[in-house]
């Protein structure tokens, strides 16, 4: 997220058939480290959305005297050649049962540092995929459209995951679907707690406990950090908010039309000091300046205990890249503050959305396009031969936590039976979801928030004295009002 990229990327090592990750992001997205939390992606390892899978599925095609209509769909960079592949492949699938409509690939990856610039130039797609911190943004500015009446007419609009489309039904209207979503999480390398001796935490933990833990398990001569945060670029704002959410503080405030800055509370205190005390107790990498990409490198290197990204994401790496056994990591939740407290982090994700400068023709055509493959056996099938063709190279299967659709519909039910005929499938503990929760990112100026948030961090891991914490929390909040809340213009 250096507002940037924090996505993360791992190599898609899927067939050239099946649908690869919308990389934005993400989540995060596929960059490295270069690009955003709110768009925490998938590893690239498995499809994301069915509306990447190969399908002779789909609404019904258009009525052969259907008037012409011109699209640009959102592409990948030229260097990606699978994935437009993959892209072109769907455009053609598409194209042949809606002649009338003609679709145009092309790359732009969403920044919210230049999305004015494309609408006032009216030169964004048609439909584009951005991220959950983004819907107030360009719902507000009318740069995407109200999808309610469309999803209305859509049948499979009952099944999508009520959480995941949360961040983009706003004020009771949808603007937007998901692609994923993801909840933060803390990934941990047992075999180096058992290389040292060192009992896990439980589960069911607390901030006192991750801090022991890292302790004990820190092994700085051999460059082995017990805990690795991301301290560099907008994913180090985006950790330290799930401790924030921990505590029980919150971003900012809408009251009267104003965003107002609140994480300098007394929980962004005790969020901050948390950080401190990691920084005191030395189990932070010595190199500590790194961004979501360095870090979950570091981890699948065995370099470090414990780091902290959404969902299964750090789990598909060390496995499949790292090549830790499967059974060396667990998934955890964000710790809570104190014994008994929620174990709240972050929420965020992909959505696709349509353009709201398009002709009312355009916004339809681009709305069966982007839906036109979702819920489709094809995309389980996809899945399925995935999974097989993972487990003839030694591979394993790491399943989201969080899909676009409900785990309860009949399509989560057949994704579940495909799930439990592979033996190269990773298992979440059927305690993880009873304790985690996932709160959504910050409506307005989220990444302006994570960006500052990042600078204050640095000084709490680079200062060798006292540091007056409430005031660096403070002098931020002023920052990030003046620099961006203030500007926010809620209608």
């Amino acid at each position: 997220m250096s507002r940037g990229d924090r996505f993360r990327v791992k190599k898609s090592f899927l067939l050239s058939a099946l649908a690869l990750i919308i990389v934005l992001a993400g989540c995060g997205g596929g960059n490295n480290g270069t690009s955003s939390p709110s768009k925490e992606t998938d590893s690239g390892a498995k499809p994301t959305s069915s509306a990447e899978a190969t399908s002779p599925e789909s609404p019904s095609a258009s009525p052969a005297n259907a008037d012409p209509v011109s699209i640009v769909a959102y592409a990948y960079p030229a260097d990606k050649t699978e994935e437009n592949a993959t892209l072109n492949a769907k455009i053609k699938r598409f194209v042949d049962k809606h002649p009338n409509v003609t679709i145009t690939p092309k790359y732009w990856k969403y920044e919210n540092t230049e999305i004015a610039i494309k609408m006032a130039s009216n030169s964004a797609q048609t439909e584009f995929t951005t991220w959950a911190t983004e819907a107030k943004l360009l719902s507000d500015k009318k740069w995407i459209i109200d999808l309610t009446d469309k999803l209305a007419n859509w049948q499979y609009a009952k099944d999508l995951n009520e959480f995941a489309l949360a961040p983009f039904v706003i004020e009771g209207k949808t603007y937007g679907i998901p692609i994923d979503a993801y909840g933060m999480t803390i990934t941990i390398n047992k075999k180096l707690f058992e290389k040292k001796g060192v009992p896990l935490p439980p589960l069911d933990w607390t901030w006192d406990d991750l801090i022991e833990a890292a302790k004990a398990v820190n092994d700085p001569a051999k460059g082995i950090a017990g805990f690795i945060p991301m301290g560099k670029g907008t994913e180090a704002g985006w950790n330290w908010t799930n401790f924030l959410y921990a505590a029980g503080g919150e971003v900012q405030s809408v009251a009267d039309g104003k965003v107002t800055a609140t994480f300098n509370s007394e929980a962004g205190l005790k969020a901050l000091q948390f950080y401190k005390d990691l920084k005191d107790a030395n189990v932070i990498p010595k190199n500590w300046a790194l961004g979501y990409g360095d870090a979950l490198t570091l981890f699948n290197q065995g370099r470090g205990a414990m780091v902290m990204c959404g969902s299964g994401n750090a789990l598909d790496g060390a496995i499949n890249q790292g090549k830790i056994n499967k059974d060396d990591v667990l998934l955890y939740p964000i710790p809570s503050m104190t014994k008994g407290g929620k174990h709240t982090g972050v929420a965020g994700g992909n959505y696709k959305v349509i353009n709201g400068l398009a002709t009312p023709d355009q916004q339809q055509a681009a709305f069966d396009f982007v839906v036109d493959e979702y819920f489709t056996d094809a995309y389980l099938d996809s899945i399925d031969a995935q999974i097989t063709s993972q487990k003839a190279k030694n591979q394993v299967y790491v399943p989201q936590l969080i899909n676009y659709w409900n785990d309860s519909s009949e399509y989560g039910k057949k994704y579940e039976e495909i799930l439990a005929k592979h033996d190269n499938v990773y298992n979440y503990s059927p305690e993880l979801s009873k304790l985690m929760e996932s709160k959504p990112e910050a409506t307005y100026e989220t990444q302006a928030y994570y960006g500052e948030m990042a600078n204050a961090i640095q000084k709490v891991f680079t200062s060798k004295g006292d540091l007056d914490l409430q005031k660096l929390l403070d002098d931020t909040a002023a920052k990030v009002q003046k620099g961006s809340f203030d500007k926010v213009n809620i209608e």
